[in-house]
């Protein structure tokens, strides 16, 4: 196979039992504007015919790499990285596929010195027919927001090969979002992403997608209290009408009083084209998309002699967790304030309802 010039960026691509349906990712590679890139496919342990298909292809650019299967993509983003050799890395999922200027709207911010680029997205479901597509809230960077939001999937990320060592590469945690975490550590080390509004990287959503077989393995515990039954209520009465629209109401104030106090930070970043009016934007977009607050999320769940109530996390670690709620009560205390006072009014209705009963 022939040589070619130096890369100027290196695309990894996790890949398991892809077969033929590869081909699109890797024709969406070769249709880039931008030439000088090197694809490394990275066969986690595949026992199809995905390594007969991609060796299929001519193009020396594109190199297959085979691992000893992790079940998990970030063992094989750690080996497809620890073969880059260019200035920077993006990567490719193998369900997803780019617009012909995704690498040069990653380049663009990472030739202007971005440590982290992410691009807007399409999502998709597997027939192609789109769901929705990043809008405001992913054009607004911080890392509290980081901390909190699981922003950017990985097919829309590039980065600076080197940083990836000094984070300590992708978790192989079976728990959790592997992208949410490497990002939120990249924000605790001092890494800030740059954003392009673009809309570059087609995503595919489906049944198949690994997220959508992920459980939480983490929580934010809200508040505890002695009584199942009352545990059981407040979560109830959170999810029902007049509560659940009044705590949207007050979540969506708090909301709004946080990205303004982010805006004076020195690490508040945005994409350009962002509305002047960002609180009109943001009360739209959160109604538009019908978003629930944090109380119409949360749970009950036995702890020790008691019952938490707690909102499930997709994050990877207890640290990262503890870091959410730490966000969460310093920037949502009417949230907090809403709780307790459904508790002490859960508590007198379901003793109330054992009085009457008995």
């Amino acid at each position: 196979m022939s040589t070619h010039s130096p890369s100027r960026i290196d695309i990894v691509c996790p890949t398991f039992n892809r077969s033929t349906a590869i081909r699109a990712t890797i024709d969406s590679v070769l249709a880039q504007t931008v030439e000088d890139w090197t694809l490394l496919v990275v066969s986690d342990g595949s026992t199809d015919d995905t390594d007969d298909i991609v060796r299929a292809y001519r193009d020396p650019r594109i190199r297959l790499l085979r691992v000893e299967s992790y079940g998990h993509p970030g063992g094989p983003r750690n080996a497809g990285v620890a073969a880059a050799t260019a200035p920077f890395v993006a990567y490719l999922d193998h369900d997803d596929r780019w617009a012909p200027t995704h690498l040069a709207v990653l380049l663009r911010l990472l030739d202007g010195g971005a440590a982290f680029a992410t691009t807007g997205c399409v999502r998709v479901d597997e027939a192609g027919a789109e769901l929705d597509r990043s809008g405001l809230i992913d054009r607004i960077w911080h890392p509290e927001l980081q901390t909190v939001n699981g922003m950017f999937e990985p097919s829309r990320v590039g980065h600076v090969r080197t940083v990836l060592a000094e984070l300590g590469g992708w978790t192989t945690i079976h728990a959790g979002y592997e992208d949410w975490d490497l990002w939120f550590r990249a924000a605790r080390h001092g890494h800030d992403f740059a954003i392009a509004t673009e809309h570059t990287a087609l995503l595919t959503i489906g049944p198949g997608s690994r997220r959508n077989g992920l459980r939480p393995p983490q929580a934010v515990v809200f508040d505890r209290v002695a009584d199942r039954d009352v545990a059981a209520a407040v979560v109830h009465a959170a999810r029902s009408e007049p509560h659940r629209m009044a705590a949207r109401a007050d979540c969506l104030t708090e909301m709004c009083a946080w990205y303004a106090d982010l805006a004076g930070s020195t690490r508040y970043r945005v994409a350009d084209h962002v509305p002047d009016h960002l609180e009109v934007q943001l009360r739209a977009d959160f109604i538009r998309h019908d978003k629930p607050c944090l109380l119409e999320e949360l749970t009950i769940a036995p702890v020790g002699d008691e019952w938490a109530i707690l909102l499930p996390l997709w994050c990877a670690t207890s640290e990262h967790a503890q870091a959410i709620g730490r966000v969460l009560r310093d920037r949502f205390p009417g949230q907090f304030a809403y709780l307790r006072a459904l508790i002490a009014d859960q508590s007198v209705e379901v003793r109330a309802a054992r009085s009457t009963a008995t």
